[in-house]
């Protein structure tokens, strides 16, 4: 008689498995995926591109994924290095079937804070950061006198929130802004407004940017140090001010500041940057200010302050205003106490 043959694998599970196997000489994907170029989320993005393209049945060696995490940061740190605001880009598609083979690159895509409100400009509502100017703005402006007297650096002036009102009151204001497509609409709204202000067009940190000296009574940046990249910058932004301001003179601005005993990691600082709230600690905050001819007078709560001192119908000055002040821009923390960052105003005096 002869051999009886062998039943075989009659293990449903087991057989599951080997046609899922199978399953990828029929599977065909292609793709793009774009994030923000975060350095030190290299590896949380390697291991996200691994397990998608695992679940498509293209799993990599060790090899392939030292391969794909060095491609990732070629592309990702130049990019940071130059906006916080690019990204990393990756395409990828599988070979026509039954090739089972993935295909994959990786590039990026540099994008300025003036591209991001140039975008800003073509696609949202008007007024774009509120029709309301800041109240922490306006108290500390009266509270320097006579407008007729007093001389006003709004430094990122935007669409002229801040500006126009001032402006209206009787202050001599200058608007220093770097977006081009804000700096259009602000011109736009001067005009409009019959109003008489010196609008510059430039960065404030570029040194050839001549600004007068000893001459302004305050000097205020409302929502722009959350755009900094980090401790150089806000030293010269105080440098800068200590240069401009008359002797008593003002500097006001809100700050995004770490809570005492936080110490952010690498990863919530670059992030932080992403995100539109650059975080700071007071430590950093205390050694720009060293040695400059400026004393802290006042350190507030940007939230507490604007929601017990903007009027009712003011409240909230936009519909992102309450979390972004309050860190939930980064943290996605739905209890706003266990937050351990908030954005505060900060007023400095310009001493003899």
């Amino acid at each position: 008689m002869p051999a009886k043959k062998p039943s075989g694998e009659i293990d449903p599970a087991s057989l599951r498995k080997a046609m899922l196997r199978r399953l990828k000489r029929r599977t065909s994907a292609k793709g793009e995926i774009v994030w923000p170029a975060v350095p030190s989320l290299l590896g949380h993005y390697t291991g996200r591109l691994v397990s998608i393209f695992a679940s498509l049945g293209r799993k990599f060696t060790p090899e392939e994924i030292a391969e794909l995490r060095e491609k990732l940061k070629k592309q990702i740190e130049p990019a940071f290095r130059q906006s916080p605001h690019s990204e990393v880009v990756i395409v990828y598609f599988t070979e026509p079937p039954p090739k089972t083979s993935l295909t994959y690159s990786v590039s990026h895509r540099v994008v300025t804070i003036a591209d991001e409100y140039a975008d800003w400009a073509r696609s949202r509502k008007r007024p774009l950061f509120g029709p309301h100017p800041d109240a922490k703005v306006m108290e500390v402006a009266r509270s320097l006198g006579d407008p007729g007297k007093v001389t006003v650096a709004d430094i990122g002036a935007g669409t002229g929130r801040n500006t126009i009102p001032l402006a209206r009151a009787g202050y001599a204001v200058d608007a220093i802004e770097l977006a081009p497509s804000l700096t259009t609409v602000l011109k736009g709204e001067l005009e409009k407004a019959e109003l008489n202000v010196r609008v510059i067009e430039g960065d404030v940190l570029d040194p050839t940017l001549d600004l007068p000296a000893g001459y302004y009574s305050l000097i205020i940046l409302s929502q722009v140090v959350s755009h900094f990249r980090g401790s150089a910058q806000l030293r010269s932004l105080l440098e800068l001010s200590s240069r401009c301001l008359s002797t008593g003179g003002l500097l006001l601005f809100n700050i995004f500041l770490a809570n005492d005993g936080y110490d952010p990691t690498t990863a919530a600082r670059e992030m932080s940057e992403i995100m539109w709230c650059r975080m700071f600690t007071r430590r950093e905050l205390e050694n720009g200010a060293k040695g400059l001819p400026l004393t802290l007078v006042s350190d507030e709560s940007t939230y507490d302050y604007e929601r017990e001192h903007l009027e009712a119908s003011a409240w909230p000055p936009t519909g992102w205003f309450s979390d972004w002040t309050r860190g939930n821009n980064l943290f996605d923390i739905a209890d706003y106490a266990k937050i351990p960052f908030e954005m505060r105003w900060l007023v400095y005096r310009r001493e003899d």
